[in-house]
């Protein structure tokens, strides 16, 4: 920010050093035109110059007019920011046309307004190949833009023409000025540009530097999240490892218990023995229905007050209205009557599939298709989102595949043809499970 300050502090005074200089010119060959007509001069000044001039007026008024409008173009750049690229190098080509402008109508006396219009425009365009362009142009016009280059091909008056109908005394004060300003542009030109590159240098630095941290953050954190998902797989197999031992346990002691009593009472006494018996099956089914407990409590809430396929079509509308994605969901496989682990794992695929389609491709269309051929019932999700420039396989995709390669599933992914005519360009995966006979409970 103080490098910003100073080099706004900076370009306003060339900005008004430079009105200054074309103030001096101006007004120099206006007034000296006015004292040479007052003093019956005119003949004289006409046979040394052999070039009738301008009209004392025009000078200041038409550079002075033109170097306001280059002013008023470069201040709307700042407080009327440009995105579109096209636009911003328009106003550039503007302000080098008004420099030029300012060039002729001063009569190629002072070039020096070509060094404030590129410290303007390498301050504005970010683009190093413009700002070569522009350097090149401004450069030249600056060099080549003086009136003892282009004298042969103008008819205009040498400002040393003006200058010598004074004394050699205030000829020396107007060329020591003129020397001053100039001058000073320059170096206030050379302060700007080295001000301008050494921030840019350190602001590079700086960007490095945050996105050094930033990368060493996203490791932190991806550590982080590998140690909480084996923190949560921990703890999900002690929570499984208790109810276990707590229903289990519990269950095949008294099982144990109750079948030695019933054995044990078999000979004697055979009612009682029946009695143990029947104790012991009761018992059974209890620890049956803890057990199913248990394992339910880990399949999806949808899937356990709905079918799969009313499951899917609800996930499918909630994703449509939270994120305004059109998803095209077509389900081809008939009726959908599969064991609760695979209902469970095509669920979580589709599931996947839409949050990394927005999440990570950007995409806002998608389409879901589920085909069942004999066994084998096939899940394919595609979108046109950005795709994956470097196919990396995430938590969310190794998990994908490992839930499905325990059921004897695959999972293909990958990006789709980006000329592919109906649109879906972004990405796929394809999965494919062998599904068994459903066991009516």
């Amino acid at each position: 920010m103080k490098t910003e300050r100073n080099l706004i502090n900076i370009a306003s005074v060339m900005f008004v050093l430079n009105f200054s200089i074309l103030a001096f010119y101006s007004l120099i060959c206006a007034t000296t035109t006015f004292r040479i007509c007052d003093t019956l001069g005119a003949h004289d000044f006409l046979n040394s110059v052999r070039q009738i001039p301008r009209y004392p007026w025009q000078m200041p008024v038409q550079s002075l007019s033109l170097y306001a409008l280059l002013c008023a173009v470069s201040f709307f750049k700042i407080v009327r920011p440009i995105e579109r690229f096209s636009l911003r190098v328009g106003i550039c080509v503007m302000e080098i046309a008004l420099c030029a402008g300012v060039f002729v109508s001063l009569n190629f006396y002072y070039s020096g307004v070509a060094l404030l219009v590129l410290a303007d425009l390498v301050h504005y365009i970010r683009s190093n190949k413009m700002r070569l362009c522009f350097i090149v142009i401004l450069s030249l016009m600056f060099a080549f833009g003086r009136y003892e280059i282009v004298e042969q091909f103008t008819n205009g008056i040498a400002f040393d023409a003006y200058l010598s109908y004074y004394n050699p005394v205030i000829q020396s004060c107007f060329t020591s000025l003129e020397s001053l300003m100039v001058c000073l542009n320059i170096l206030l030109f050379v302060l700007y540009m080295i001000l301008l590159f050494t921030g840019q240098k350190e602001e590079n630095a700086r960007i490095r530097k945050l996105n050094e941290q930033l990368n060493q953050a996203n490791d932190q954190l991806r550590d982080y999240a590998v140690n909480m998902e084996r923190m949560t797989q921990m703890r999900e197999r002690n929570r499984l490892a208790r109810e276990i031992h707590d229903t289990l346990g519990h269950t095949l002691t008294g099982i144990i218990m109750g079948a030695d009593a019933g054995l044990a009472l078999f000979d004697v006494a055979p009612e009682e023995s029946k009695k143990r018996i029947q104790v012991v099956a009761q018992s059974a089914r209890d620890g049956l229905t803890d057990v199913r407990r248990s394992i339910k409590a880990l399949r999806p809430d949808a899937l356990e007050h709905s079918t799969l396929a009313q499951a899917l079509e609800g996930l499918v509308e909630n994703f449509r209205l939270t994120t305004s994605a059109r998803i095209s969901y077509f389900q081809e496989a008939e009726e959908l009557k599969l064991d609760a682990d695979e209902e469970d794992a095509l669920y979580r695929v589709v599931q996947e599939g839409l949050t990394n389609a927005v999440r990570h491709g950007r995409s806002d269309r998608i389409e879901i298709r589920i085909t069942r051929n004999g066994d084998t019932v096939s899940v394919s999700i595609r979108d046109n989102g950005t795709g994956c420039g470097a196919l990396e396989e995430g938590f969310g995709l190794r998990h994908m595949r490992e839930r499905l390669e325990m059921l004897g599933g695959t999972l293909v992914y990958g990006n789709l043809d980006q000329n592919a005519e109906d649109g879906y360009t972004g990405f796929f995966i394809t999965v494919c499970l062998t599904v068994r006979n459903r066991k009516e409970e």
